[in-house]
């Protein structure tokens, strides 16, 4: 198709989109002047009899029953291992709870070691092997917690409260492949001694026969 008949082919698709818009509201106008049937059933709308959404008596998400009501922080969990926390960096939203959950064979606890102005954070002192421990962070900050017997050998976790928590955890989960910039390491790795191994050759051979005869003994013949 040339250019010209393209370009008058969208113009009448334009014209047409716009003449059945500008229809819309003239039908609109004449069945409020009609016999009012149809009048009748907008205002029913209007006074929420039939407008669940509008005036909230089915509407839930006016209400808090809806998908878009407000659930608080919600919940997020934490195994507590022999020897170690998992996830051992946590980032959350004020008024989350966080579970803990005891999963290994060993005794362990939460003793907090850091956390911002204002918290009242005890964490769990007591050492146990099973069951489970909550507690909800209202106070943005830095919460830092250890396992007191096993600090030593890195069982040591942090909490994150911020409001920007999901766009912390959105970049976090950002997949470097899903930038278009896929990086395999072994890739990486070869590339790199590929890299190095030219060089070298290069080196050696500009050293070996990289001079001029004549630039050595330029009256030589």
């Amino acid at each position: 198709m040339k250019r010209r008949e393209f370009m008058v082919a969208a113009s009448g698709v334009s014209g047409g989109a716009v003449a059945a818009t500008a229809a819309t509201p003239v039908a609109a106008q004449d069945d409020e002047n009609g016999d009012g049937t149809e009048t009748n059933g907008d205002e029913e709308t209007e006074d929420g009899e039939n407008g669940d959404a509008e005036n909230g008596e089915n509407g839930d998400t006016e209400n808090g029953n809806g998908n878009g009501a407000a659930t608080g922080g919600g919940t997020e969990y934490v195994e507590v291992g022999d020897n170690y926390y998992e996830p051992d960096e946590l980032t959350i939203e004020p008024g989350t709870t966080v579970v803990w959950e005891w999963v290994g064979q060993a005794d362990h606890n939460v003793e907090p070691t850091e956390q911002p102005e204002g918290a009242d954070w005890e964490g769990h002192t007591d050492l146990k092997a099973d069951g489970d421990y909550e507690h909800t962070f209202d106070v943005e900050g830095t919460y830092d917690y250890v396992c007191t017997p096993h600090v030593g050998v890195g069982m040591v976790a942090s909490i994150d409260v911020t409001e920007d928590a999901d766009e912390a955890a959105a970049m976090a989960d950002v997949d470097i492949d899903e930038l278009g910039v896929p990086i395999q390491k072994h890739f990486v790795g070869i590339a790199s001694f590929l890299a190095i191994f030219v060089s070298l050759v290069f080196t050696f051979y500009l050293l070996k026969y990289g001079e001029s005869a004549n630039t050595s003994s330029p009256g030589r013949k």
